[in-house]
C-alpha cells in the first residue's frame, strides 16, 4: 500500500511539473500573440493563437489528471492543497506544495497577459470607432436591438488613401 501511495505522489508531482512547463509555454505564446497584434503581424497572431489553443487543451488534460490524483490522495478534501499535502509522504510535501504554488502564480501571470491584450484591443477598438464616427456621420444614429438595448453601429467598409 505504501508503494502505491508513493507512486500516486510521484505522478502528482510530475503532473504539477508538467503543468508548470505548459504554463510557461502558454505565457510565452501569449507574449508573442500580444507582440503580433501590436505589430499587426497576422501570421504570428495565427500561429500564437493555434499554439495557445493546443497548449490550453494540454493543460486542461493535466488539470483533470491533477484533480483525480488529489482525490486519490485526499478524497474528503480534494480541493484543499494543504489537506492533500498532509496525506503525502514527508519527502514530497514541500516539493508538491512549491510546484502547486508555481502553477497558481503562472496562472495569475497568464490571466494578466490576457487582460493586458484585451484592454489593448478594447482601447484600439474604441479609438477606431471614434474615428469612424467622425468620418461616417450617418453611422452615429442610435440603433436598438429587439430587447431594447442600445446597439452600436458597426463601421461599414471604407477605403482610405492612407495607412491608419
Amino acid at each position: 500500500m505504501k508503494e502505491e501511495s508513493q507512486s500516486v505522489t510521484q505522478r502528482l508531482y510530475q503532473t504539477l511539473l508538467s503543468q508548470n512547463e505548459v504554463l510557461s509555454e502558454i505565457i510565452s505564446q501569449q507574449q508573442l500573440l500580444h507582440a503580433g497584434v501590436k505589430s499587426k503581424n497576422w501570421e504570428q497572431v495565427e500561429r500564437a493563437v493555434a499554439a495557445v489553443n493546443a497548449l490550453s487543451e494540454r493543460f486542461s488534460h493535466l488539470e483533470n489528471e491533477r484533480t483525480a490524483l488529489f482525490t486519490l490522495v485526499c478524497p474528503e478534501h480534494a480541493s484543499d492543497i494543504y489537506e492533500v499535502s498532509r496525506n503525502l509522504p514527508s519527502a514530497f510535501k514541500r516539493p508538491v506544495l512549491e510546484a502547486f504554488h508555481q502553477v497558481r502564480q503562472k496562472l495569475a501571470v497568464s490571466k494578466i497577459e490576457n487582460d493586458v491584450l484585451s484592454e489593448y484591443i478594447r482601447i484600439t477598438r474604441e479609438f477606431l470607432q471614434g474615428v469612424f464616427d467622425c468620418i461616417l456621420p450617418q453611422s452615429r444614429n442610435t440603433l436598438y436591438s429587439a430587447s431594447g438595448a442600445v446597439v452600436r453601429a458597426r463601421p461599414e467598409s471604407v477605403v482610405l488613401n492612407t495607412v491608419i
